[in-house]
């Protein structure tokens, strides 16, 4: 789904050739196209006309019962990962985030922060330090799953629906140790193409930025979470009038997975191809290799930092999105791809076979 910002005129405008009764559904939608981004475009012209450095607001219109009900939900979520670990050179070896209780003892979180965990421990509004295990981690998606060893005792959040949030949309986020929820702005669902191999389709795209993002959750009026956050972005918005803001994950993305990650730690089905390139889009087409995974596919083909990938499987790669989108397509780990790159400006081709992420990595504990 694109930002409201990026329809083009064709888009907005019937074409000609159209008879009436065809062209009546399409300046319906288009009309309601329109009042939508008039929305949207409105608020960001009023938070233009803040001070260059736009502060979030702090949220009083929310009910006092629900604003607690949702405090006593949040907590830290402190993870310890071994020196040795691959992904605490990326990482961090000590990482602190949110979490959200969703059931009895079980939170929910952003997964990164549990790739190779030693040691969890989660600590509540009331300050309890809590041990916990990893109950799941999927890649796929971005979420994270812990659980308390001993009873947390604390009410959990109910689930929301993300597909139904309309734009522009008030909602609320709270990270750890916060006094207080924060109002956001939901004002697009553009996708996200991370260079790690991962995409997200429609994100939940809020302005302005906040920093206690990794992990927190993002409520709306009835105090039900609708997303998790992941990521502060330069663009939120996209268009003509670019915002910094933060994305956050869907939750109606982890509820068809979520009683296979209770049961077996993953995602039924077999896992996503990864390659275990890091790279961004290149000015002159393709992309540029930013870094290599170790023991990775990529790693053992023999792919370096600066190569440039022109094609897979002899059709060009456009971007990011279309590099994963037909890497996926091609089936899950194990599948065989061929890439064309240059280096030094001589063209070379190779062949690999994809492999499980989850493979490369220490399984965190209690997974």
């Amino acid at each position: 789904m694109m930002s409201i910002f990026e329809l083009r005129a064709s888009e907005v405008l019937p074409g000609r050739h159209l008879g009436k009764a065809a062209r009546l559904p399409k300046v319906v939608a288009a009309a309601q196209t329109l009042v939508v981004a008039f929305a949207v475009t409105l608020l960001m012209a009023l938070l233009a006309s803040l001070p260059t450095r736009v502060e979030a607001q702090k949220s009083s219109s929310i009910a006092p019962d629900t604003s607690r009900r949702i405090m006593q939900a949040v907590v830290a979520v402190q993870v310890q990962v071994d020196a040795q670990a691959p992904s605490s050179r990326s990482l961090g070896q000590t990482r602190l985030g949110t979490g959200i209780v969703i059931d009895r003892d079980l939170i929910l979180t952003v997964g990164y922060l549990l790739i190779e965990a030693e040691d969890v421990d989660i600590v509540d509004s009331r300050r309890r330090k809590l041990p916990a295990d990893v109950v799941a981690y999927d890649p796929v998606s971005g979420f994270g799953l812990v659980k308390t060893l001993v009873p947390l005792g604390l009410d959990p959040l109910p689930l929301g629906d993300s597909d139904t949030l309309k734009l522009p949309k008030r909602l609320m986020t709270l990270g750890h140790s916060e006094p207080e929820l924060t109002e956001l702005f939901l004002v697009s669902r553009k996708p996200f193409a991370g260079t790690w191999e991962y995409l997200v389709e429609a994100p939940l795209m809020t302005v302005p930025a906040v920093n206690n993002w990794s992990g927190a959750g993002l409520f709306d009026d009835d105090g039900s979470l609708v997303g998790v956050g992941s990521l502060v972005v330069a663009d939120a918005t996209g268009g003509f009038n670019p915002k910094p803001g933060n994305l956050y994950l869907p939750v109606n993305l982890l509820k068809p997975i979520l009683a296979d990650l209770l049961q077996t730690g993953r995602r039924s089905g077999p896992p996503q191809a990864w390659l275990g390139i890091h790279s961004q889009p290149h000015p002159s087409g393709g992309l540029q290799i930013q870094r290599i995974s170790p023991e990775s596919p990529a790693a053992a083909a023999g792919l370096q930092r600066g190569d440039r990938i022109v094609s897979l499987d002899n059709q060009s790669v456009a971007d990011l999105s279309d590099f994963y989108k037909r890497l996926w397509a091609k089936g899950p780990a194990g599948s065989r791809v061929e890439i064309t790159y240059l280096r030094d400006g001589v063209s070379r081709r190779i062949q690999m076979v994809s492999a499980d992420r989850m493979a490369s990595m220490r399984k965190p504990k209690g997974v």
